[in-house]
């Protein structure tokens, strides 16, 4: 289970969460060439909201989204936002646009077969896809094979309803001698992030750029992996992109912080409901080639979903409690 996963985290990994709670108030400078970038990418969005009242927003990518069960802050400022916005979580570390990561024991087919079929359970509104960050490891042609099912899987979710927002990745940060150079990556990431950009304007996706956003923070130990405070401050920045500004949750956090934990603590253990409904830890007893021995309790991963929305149900009541979010605007 992912509790007992997040129990075993090495003592690097203890020390980057401890670090990232002395840290979490923090946030980020820009400079004045990096504020130019993020206004003018604001001015290209539609001005009708992306994220509309009593819309799904699902999170799609690799291991920077599958980590967001952990550091909902992007989902925390949302929700209190925009009335009765709901959220899924399909992270999936490692995984591609080719949904290469959600194969298990089959082929590129089967993952993206996955990948399609956990979009339906998820039902988005809007699909927010982060991919990239992987890609810009590829050379020239698999980049371009890359950018190709990127359009695929844009246009799959487009027919099925979505209005799609793309998230460029971060840079990766010089973590010191110790740790590889990100030089030759990071001019790899600025080609994929131009094919992504050019990807946005073919398709009429809206666009979240964070390849240069913050590039002098530190929101990692090695280079790669985030801590809670680059969560925190890349949610801002995404929340800015997508035209919200002066959030609801600064000033929770500067009111009642004991009360922001509070909110935190209750997405996070729906998103976790979730992710156990859609990632059961033993799916090869349940659904593949061993389910005559345990696939008679398949049934329950469905009814998983009446707990995950019942997590839904006491944000929802934690917020008329707390006479916080968008209702009381």
């Amino acid at each position: 289970m992912l509790r007992t996963h997040l129990a075993r985290l090495t003592l690097r990994s203890r020390f980057t969460l401890a670090l990232s709670l002395a840290t979490m108030c923090t946030f980020p400078v820009w400079t004045a060439s990096e504020q130019a970038i993020g206004s003018e990418l604001l001015a290209q969005q539609n001005t009708d909201p992306i994220v509309k009242p009593s819309d799904r927003v699902v999170l799609i990518g690799g291991g920077w989204v599958e980590r967001m069960h952990r550091h909902p802050w992007f989902e925390m400022m949302m929700t209190l936002e925009v009335p009765s916005v709901t959220f899924r979580n399909m992270g999936w570390s490692g995984d591609t646009v080719h949904g290469d990561a959600r194969a298990v024991f089959g082929g590129r087919a089967d993952g993206y077969q996955r990948l399609i079929k956990d979009s339906e359970i998820a039902a988005p509104n809007v699909a927010i896809l982060c991919y990239g960050e992987n890609e810009a490891q590829l050379n020239e042609t698999e980049r371009a094979e890359f950018l190709r099912g990127y359009k695929k899987l844009i246009e799959d979710l487009k027919a099925k309803g979505s209005r799609i927002v793309l998230v460029i990745p971060r840079s990766r940060e010089d973590a010191g001698p110790q740790f590889p150079n990100p030089a030759y990556y990071n001019s790899n990431l600025s080609q994929v992030a131009e094919g992504i950009r050019s990807l946005a304007r073919e398709t009429q996706s809206n666009l979240i750029d964070l390849e240069k956003f913050a590039k002098e923070q530190r929101f990692t130990e090695e280079g790669v992996a985030w801590n809670d405070a680059g969560y925190r401050a890349s949610a801002q920045e995404m929340m800015r992109q997508l035209g919200f500004t002066n959030l609801e949750l600064n000033n929770l956090a500067a009111s009642k912080p004991d009360a922001m934990e509070e909110l935190r603590s209750k997405v996070e253990s729906k998103n976790e409901w979730f992710f156990h409904r859609y990632r059961p830890q033993n799916e090869t007893y349940l659904f593949l080639f061993r389910k005559h021995e345990q696939g008679n309790n398949a049934v329950e991963v469905d009814q998983m979903e009446q707990f995950v929305r019942e997590g839904e149900s006491k944000i929802t009541q934690w917020m008329k409690d707390q006479n916080v979010g968008p209702n009381t605007k």
